[in-house]
């Protein structure tokens, strides 16, 4: 039986934009992430950084990588 991780706040040492923010708890608050360990929610943040490259600074030549992310975690809808 694996153990439940808590799941993290985002780091307060990065300054993601508000949307990022909001798109990282809405995640954090789903059931889809109840079993994730500590693995998976460092690839979020990492994530987090990409979404906040394109929703804070609008540089949108991170978008590929953003959804190759979100289609590696199974974020990504159809």
């Amino acid at each position: 039986m694996s153990r439940k991780y808590d799941k993290p706040s985002l780091p307060e040492t990065f300054d993601f934009c508000s949307a990022t923010r909001e798109w990282f708890e809405a995640w954090r608050s789903s059931r889809d992430t109840d079993q994730w360990d500590e693995r998976q929610w460092q690839y979020m943040f990492d994530t987090a950084i990409v979404h906040s490259l394109v929703y804070g600074s609008f540089d949108f030549h991170w978008l590929p990588e953003l959804r190759t992310r979100l289609v590696q975690m199974g974020l990504e809808f159809d």
